[in-house]
């Protein structure tokens, strides 16, 4: 897992990469685990690009930054799995849609367990690591795009 001129040591990106995949290897094996076996990173970012708004699929796909059928191939597996339901909109001819509270139980339960991930990474490297470590990611994710932003960090 070495690599050339970075003094043996793995890449940057190749550590972020990594760390990331065993994060959502260990997320997704918690949801399974309470319930929640198919529910996906994508589920996760629909869900809070709604909040607790009812949205079109238009809207929804402009906040995610997705085309209409990108969206549609988002929530039509989340609408079976029951994460989301239709919604009444004020124009009969819109198709909203807003979470359920199965979606809300799978958002809870994946909170708590990003909780407890960052718990046990500063148990394991002592809470100033973890606190720097938390400095850093949040220094990448100063960089995101609009889209981005909203998408993963809802206010």
């Amino acid at each position: 897992m070495t690599e050339e001129g970075n003094g043996g040591r793995p890449d940057f990106g190749v550590l972020l990469n990594l760390a990331g995949a065993v994060f959502v290897d260990d997320l997704h094996g918690r949801l399974a685990e309470s319930g929640f076996e198919d529910f996906t990173v994508r589920s996760g970012w629909v869900l809070r690009a709604l909040g607790d708004e009812a949205l079109s699929l238009r809207d929804l796909a402009e906040r995610m930054g997705l085309s209409s059928p990108g969206a549609l191939k988002a929530i039509d597996p989340m609408l079976r799995a029951g994460y989301l339901e239709r919604a009444e909109a004020a124009d009969k001819r819109v198709r909203a849609v807003r979470v359920t509270a199965r979606g809300r139980q799978a958002l809870a339960c994946a909170a708590a367990f990003h909780a407890e991930f960052e718990e046990g990474l500063a148990a394991r490297v002592g809470a100033a690591d973890a606190a720097a470590t938390r400095r850093s990611l949040e220094a990448l994710v100063d960089r995101a795009t609009p889209e981005q932003r909203h998408t993963l960090l809802p206010q």
